[in-house]
């Protein structure tokens, strides 16, 4: 039963994960890749409507006409045997995907034939853009003159603020204004389009779909759809767009170079023999547009990485005309069969071996991976990516409800401690099982708190991934020195570390194991340093506080969920020393605990008698500067001048202290000597009160 249980749990879980990731990130780009895929099965370029016609301005064009000395952009007289050819073939629509928004150099004579054309046609659409910005906003009375009235809730992602229109005299002679805007999906490429933007309280078709509402006197949204008073019904997903059901890539639909057509009607008008007849364009609605390069935006679609947007009107167009419409899967039915594909997955891990387990999911995934094919063709399309990870997450949540089950106590101690402390440790703790339980005791502990330096203009400089991955440098350089020296790596806080000694098991030498690592720490970041300068980005440093003091240490959470964890004053204090190192300018500060008792193995120098923020009792704090036995004669110099200036600070010789400070700042640049010459003349204007002891209080974390 707590098996049946589990496998219930686990897939509900694994749905809801499976669904939640199902519209964002990684997730959301690899459904459309994989959607990409069911395009790329069942594509049928045979089956494109000879009906719509691609007449493109392409390379082949812009040479024809630079060779009799018509450069581009052409004259818009120029289109003129293009639109009257077309509609004397009897094409149902001729569609520019061309803004025609500003004066022509050409001056108007020649936009006034052009809007002649279009007048004669009576068949010709042009392009506006509608978005959130624009070069021109119609003045409200011009609104009323676009489009359709609506009823209904239109969605969000359609409702447009500016416009750019073509000029008025080309806008009145058009037989329809369409909306040219439609945006990718996350990895830039186009599967969707909206049917048109509502601008004005009137719904502007989309320039693909002026076919589709021709005739039409309103349009209403309902939910999921839109429905026009002339029968046509487009669906739409839940940001108001269609999915497009592509044929095939790139050249799929018929099309002729705009010089071709030119040449083609100025033969026919000279009684010769054109080499496209215009019977080809009877019933067809023909998209001009750009396609020479430098000319049009990629607009990569699933069947084509290099595509003009003319094509993907045609794909829109087609998809509506045809029927083949691809409808989103509902809510439910993917609810239901990833819960299905979870629950058969978690089943085989709690039930059979782990290699029938396998088998089984393999077998269950291809059911479903086969399914979504199924339904595709009748066009439904169903996130296989979406059933697939919950067919995983139910496999993954069986195996770990299995491992906790069977575990035993030892294996749980060993994944409880094996992250945060050292294998020798582990070893240790293994012998004693009763300390995992939950609770705490008081214990000498020594506390590491190390946070980087120069971490935000690090990030700055970087890219997401390749910032995670120099933090991950340096993470792992920290963990494997605090386990080098039995150290318990407690937590990650950004870019911050805590370490503690003295727990789970005593040491008898945790001081000098932390003040030792701390070095290494050091040691390490150098190396850190030059590699990252190697690669051009900016230096980081460590900076490191270290305390020794009674803690709370213990599993502090739940029954179910807790950490290993240590609490107290003595914590807070080594998070305060690690927040000075930047006041005084150095790398590590111990407080008097930890170098008292770990004198003997490293060298250090007392930088200040100082009371911390939140605190009453001063406490006094050094700088460790090196291993015993290993520091060097500088270091040697520094450390006694340095204590001939602080003795004279402490007996309120400000002058002689402050010519000391200022000596060590100018040789060495020292910055505990800054900050005591600082604190020298401050003192010299306003002295301390008789009882002062020497202490500073910090009034900053």
């Amino acid at each position: 039963m707590k098996k049946l249980f589990a496998s219930l749990m686990a897939a509900a879980a694994a749905t809801l994960l499976a669904l939640a990731a199902e519209r964002v990130g990684i997730a959301r780009v690899f459904g459309l890749k994989a959607l990409d895929r069911q395009f790329a099965a069942s594509a049928d370029p045979a089956r494109v409507s000879p009906r719509i016609i691609l007449v493109e301005v392409d390379q082949q064009s812009l040479d024809h006409f630079e060779r009799d000395n018509i450069a581009f952009p052409w004259p818009r007289s120029m289109y003129n045997p293009i639109i009257e050819y077309a509609a004397a073939g009897g094409a149902r629509a001729v569609l520019f995907d061309i803004l025609f928004n500003n004066l022509s150099p050409y001056g108007l004579e020649v936009d006034d034939e052009f809007a002649a054309a279009i007048v004669r046609s009576g068949v010709t659409g042009l392009a506006g853009a509608f978005g959130s910005t624009g070069s021109l906003t119609p003045a409200a009375g011009e609104a009323q003159t676009l489009g359709l009235p609506f009823t209904g809730a239109a969605p969000p992602a359609l409702v447009k603020r500016r416009a750019s229109l073509p000029l008025r005299a080309i806008r009145e002679a058009a037989a329809g204004i369409g909306s040219v805007i439609f945006l990718p999906d996350p990895d830039g490429v186009y599967r969707r389009v909206p049917p048109g933007a509502v601008f004005g309280g009137r719904f502007i078709p989309a320039l693909y779909a002026l076919p589709v509402f021709r005739g039409a006197a309103s349009v209403a949204f309902e939910p999921g759809m839109i429905v026009a008073d002339n029968g046509r019904r487009i669906p739409l997903d839940a940001e108001g767009a269609m999915l497009i059901n592509f044929l095939g890539p790139r050249g799929a639909y018929k099309s002729y170079p705009a010089a071709a057509v030119i040449s083609s009607a100025l033969m026919a008008a000279r009684g010769m023999a054109p080499a496209i007849p215009k019977e080809a364009f009877k019933d067809a609605v023909v998209i001009i547009g750009y396609t020479a390069p430098g000319l049009y935006d990629l607009k990569p679609n699933p069947l084509s990485a290099v595509s003009p947007g003319i094509e993907i009107y045609a794909a829109a167009l087609d998809t509506i005309e045809s029927g083949r419409h691809l409808a989103v899967a509902g809510a439910g039915l993917v609810s239901a069969l990833s819960f299905a594909g979870a629950l058969a997955a978690a089943l085989a891990a709690l039930f059979v071996p782990s290699w029938a387990a396998l088998v089984a999911t393999a077998a269950a995934g291809g059911g479903l991976y086969a399914y979504t094919f199924h339904a595709f063709a009748g066009g439904v399309w169903i996130n296989q990516v979406t059933l697939l990870s919950a067919l995983a997450l139910g496999l993954l949540g069986g195996a770990v409800a299995r491992y906790q089950m069977e575990g035993r106590q030892k294996r749980a101690i060993q994944r409880a401690f094996s992250y945060y402390v050292s294998p020798k440790v582990v070893a240790q703790m293994l012998a004693e099982p009763e300390r995992l339980t939950l609770g705490g005791e008081k214990r000498k502990l020594t506390v590491l708190f190390a946070d980087l330096e120069g971490f935000t203009s690090l990030s700055e400089a970087m890219e997401p991934r390749a910032l995670v991955a120099a933090l991950n440098e340096y993470t792992t350089l920290s963990a494997d020195i605090i386990m080098r020296y039995d150290g318990t790596l407690d937590k990650y806080i950004g870019d911050a570390v805590m370490a503690f000694w003295g727990a789970p098991l005593d040491q008898d030498d945790q001081a000098a194991r932390a003040l030792l690592a701390a070095l290494e720490l050091q040691r390490g970041m150098v190396r850190l340093r030059q590699s990252l300068t190697e690669r051009g980005l900016p230096p980081v440093s460590a900076r490191v506080g270290v305390n020794l003091g009674e803690c709370v240490v213990g599993n502090m959470g739940s029954a179910q969920r807790f950490d290993y964890t240590a609490l107290g004053d003595a914590v807070n204090l080594a998070s305060r020393l690690e927040g000075l190192t930047r006041v005084y300018g150095v790398a590590i500060l111990a407080a008097e605990p930890a170098w008292a008792e770990a004198r003997d193995h490293v060298f250090a120098r007392e930088i200040d008698y100082l009371i911390v923020k939140g605190k009453g009792k001063p406490i006094r704090v050094y700088e460790i500067m090196a291993r015993k036995g290993e520091e060097t004669r500088a270091q040697q110099e520094l450390a006694v001048r340095y204590e001939s200036a602080l003795a004279a600070y402490r007996a309120r010789n400000w002058d002689d202290a402050l010519g000391l400070c200022e000596g060590l700042v100018r040789e060495y640049e020292d910055g505990p000597a800054r900050v005591i010459a600082g604190r020298c003349r401050a003192f010299r204007d306003a002295p301390p009160p008789p009882d002062w002891d020497g202490a500073f209080k910090h009034t900053a974390k």
